[in-house]
């Protein structure tokens, strides 16, 4: 092996320019082997989740009408259609109940989570359904979420009637004057 001292100076920064792009693509190596070794086995835990669901529901009198039940639905966007497919883990059904049933896991298995609320919000507007449940299979608890209408629709039902309440008032006040005047008419 040649002393470093006499190799050439552009020879030692060609090795070195190697070694640091051996070093890079190994470590991207690494790196895209470690992601997808996390997404296989975040996959499979989610796959036995849903396993897990199906059966504690099965237990607990839900009769399975659908698994990965898809929807589409559309935003209108600019006055175009924009359509969108929504797919729910189950569709179940319970003493005349349809629900709708999404299985998480960890942290997002808490409808305080901006996404999972979110993605309840999209089923509760997608699907035709009765109720809403959120089954956290690291607890095997299933909880069901209420969507109350909206505040705005709340608001807008209530300054309609304040916006009838005079003509009301106005109809009932002229119906007793009228119905005064013609009762001393006719005396």
């Amino acid at each position: 092996m040649p002393d470093a001292a006499v190799l050439p100076r552009w020879l030692l920064a060609l090795l070195a320019a190697l070694a640091l792009a051996l070093g890079a693509w190994l470590a991207l190596r690494v790196r895209r082997s470690w992601k997808r070794w996390l997404l296989l086995r975040r996959m499979r835990h989610a796959r036995h989740s849903e396993r897990s669901a199906r059966a504690w529901l099965e237990a607990n009198g839900f009769r399975i009408l659908e698994e990965q039940a898809t929807r589409t639905a559309e935003l209108i966007v600019n006055g175009t259609a924009q359509p969108f497919i929504v797919r729910a883990d189950y569709l179940v059904a319970r003493d005349g109940v349809r629900a709708v049933v999404e299985v998480k896991t960890g942290a997002v298995a808490d409808p305080a989570n901006r996404a999972t609320r979110r993605q309840v919000l999209e089923y509760a507007w997608v699907y035709d359904v009765d109720a809403v449940y959120l089954f956290d299979a690291d607890d095997e608890r299933l909880i069901e979420i209420r969507v109350p209408s909206s505040a705005h629709a709340q608001e807008a039902a209530t300054e309609t009637l304040r916006s009838w309440l005079p003509v009301s008032a106005a109809l009932v006040a002229g119906l007793a004057l009228g119905l005064t005047a013609a009762f001393y008419w006719y005396r």
